[in-house]
């Protein structure tokens, strides 16, 4: 009988470590760091992932390739790719990283003014979010400008023009704002030094509806 409960016991404690071995082998498994491939594994993993909208993963998979690849033909459709579907999901940074990345590595005349108009649109996106922001809406405004005079002939360049109306008064806006809180806290030389900026020229022509303003900011003075 003690013979028994002990086989009993000794066959529970095998099928118990065995069953420890497994679960351990499969979380190693799916810890399993992936490393070693060939490009066209990362490049297809790359278009699965955004198919499946697991950018962060998509994104991985890019470091893969181009850090395992570095020459790889593969590599600017990926990084096209991947600024696309990060303008998609209204992730503007890194959208407008991956074209400005593009621009650098793979530039030429024949393209560039295509991904600097994709800038561009990264930028246009992003106007709702930081239109309160001097520092994006001057570089969004010199992005344009440097387009304009850089490719005067493109077939991207009625677009731009608008983009540069929308972002000036938007612009006009938000120097009118902060002149509004400077004549309320009474500093005369600083309000009139945001009212020179604005484009009178554009506001008159255009006589634009103002923006709604939350109620937050209303607060703030804006």
């Amino acid at each position: 009988m003690r013979l028994r409960q002990n086989l009993t016991l000794q066959y529970s404690l095998f099928l118990i470590l065995f069953s420890s071995v497994l679960l351990y082998s499969g979380c190693s498994k799916n810890k399993e760091v992936i490393y070693n491939q060939p490009a066209s594994f990362w490049y297809e993993g790359i278009f699965k992932n955004i198919r499946l909208g697991n950018l962060e993963t998509a994104d991985s998979y890019f470091s893969s390739l181009q850090s395992e690849h570095l020459n790889s033909p593969l590599l600017p459709e990926a990084m096209l790719a991947l600024g696309q579907a990060h303008l998609n999901n209204e992730e503007y940074v890194l959208s407008d990283f991956y074209f400005k990345e593009y621009l650098k590595r793979f530039g030429s005349s024949s393209n560039a003014d295509y991904i600097n108009y994709l800038r561009l649109k990264s930028h246009l996106y992003a106007f709702k979010n930081s239109s309160k922001d001097q520092q994006f809406m001057s570089e969004s405004i010199a992005l344009i400008q440097d387009f304009i005079e850089k490719y005067p002939h493109s077939r991207y360049i009625a677009f731009v023009h608008e983009m540069e109306v929308k972002f000036v008064l938007g612009q006009n806006e938000l120097n009118t704002a902060i002149a509004r809180v400077y004549a309320k806290n009474n500093k005369k030389e600083a309000e009139q030094i945001y009212k020179d900026r604005i484009d009178s020229d554009l506001q008159q022509a255009t006589n634009p509806k103002p923006s709604k303003v939350p109620w937050y900011m209303v607060l703030l003075n804006w």
